[in-house]
């Protein structure tokens, strides 16, 4: 009987055993389908920011947790600073004519068995500015997503009622050639797309900016929808 007992009692553990490793499992396969901001960073190939090192990177990410200003000595002996992170969002200055942008999106089908991918955003200029959007799985494996399709910068100029056509044809001229500026949101899933452009004389400066729009875009778990 006793022996009996005993080896119920070696069942019963081994089965409390067997559930606590269960949850263990279950707890580190979400915690690496769920990856921050600062995780992918980390994991960030030397390819993609080759003036910047690893060390450069866990400096940024150390400062930023000890809520110091986050500057670095970069491979160009300039200076880069990262001005912001959270669990899904991350921004960074390069230096004076370049910053980038990152940001986790939600995905309905995971990829790379992650529940998330990055939306990177690089933008260069200083006066007039420019950006590039691309898309990785939290691996860093370029994803063939784009947003090319997405807005144009003739739809960015638009005509206010206040103003004749010949005017704003005027404005156009001014405003050429212009560029596509994107912006991610440091705390939603959505990207805003503006035009940017080189210094106008400043008798144009106020009808310049009033054909100006602002264009935003949410994501929902596939592609990036109007708001």
């Amino acid at each position: 009987m006793e022996m009996k007992v005993n080896v119920m009692r070696r069942l019963v553990m081994g089965r409390v055993l067997l559930c606590a490793a269960f949850c263990i499992l279950c707890s580190s396969t979400l915690k690496a389908q769920s990856p921050t901001a600062k995780e992918v960073f980390k994991a960030m190939p030397d390819s993609l920011l080759p003036y910047l090192s690893q060390n450069n990177r866990l400096d940024f990410i150390d400062f930023m947790e000890s809520n110091m200003e986050a500057k670095v000595t970069n491979a160009l002996n300039g200076k880069s600073e990262m001005t912001a992170l959270s669990d899904r969002y991350l921004c960074l200055q390069l230096n004076e004519a370049s910053r980038l942008q990152l940001r986790l999106l939600p995905v309905s089908t995971p990829v790379d068995s992650m529940n998330y991918i990055v939306c990177m955003v690089r933008t260069y200029g200083v006066e007039a500015q420019s950006s590039v959007v691309s898309f990785y799985s939290c691996l860093w494996r370029q994803l063939e997503l784009t947003v090319d399709q997405l807005v144009t910068t003739d739809q960015l100029l638009v005509r206010p009622s206040t103003m004749t056509n010949e005017r704003f044809l005027e404005v156009r001229k001014i405003l050429t050639p212009c560029f596509l500026q994107a912006e991610l949101s440091p705390t939603d899933d959505i990207i805003s797309f503006s035009v940017s452009n080189p210094v106008v004389p400043q008798d144009d400066e106020i009808d310049v900016g009033n054909v100006k729009a602002l264009m935003s875009f949410k994501w929902n778990g596939v592609k990036f929808n109007k708001l």
